[in-house]
């Protein structure tokens, strides 16, 4: 993937990094729904990287509640986990989703972005 930066009068063209995968990544997450979830694997499909790439960054997540990956299970619909101040608390995660009384909802991005 490429990223095109405008500044001013001045267009540059570069390949993207970490920090723009993981900007693109919490972007997306913004887009769930209060009471919906998506999965790593659908996100992952939405920016052609690995769910295990959308796990990491979003474990280093430092805005859990602007950032809400909270909202993101695995596939097979376990929670998967919930890294709060670098310890990993899923029971935590279980809490705000019941909290923002999540039931079954699964939020499709792709289908959102036609991107199937």
């Amino acid at each position: 993937m490429i990223v095109v930066e405008i500044r001013e009068e001045n267009i540059s063209v570069r390949r993207w990094s970490i920090e723009d995968i993981a900007e693109a990544v919490y972007t997306l997450v913004q887009l769930i729904p209060i009471g919906c979830v998506t999965t790593y694997k659908e996100i992952a499909k939405v920016l052609g990287i690995s769910p295990r790439l959308v796990a990491k960054i979003l474990s280093k997540n430092k805005k859990l509640i602007a950032i809400p990956c909270h909202r993101v299970v695995k596939s097979n619909g376990e929670l998967g986990g919930y890294t709060l101040n670098g310890k990993n608390v899923p029971k935590f995660k279980e809490n705000l989703l019941k909290l923002e009384g999540y039931t079954t909802c699964k939020y499709k991005l792709s289908r959102l972005l036609n991107i199937e």
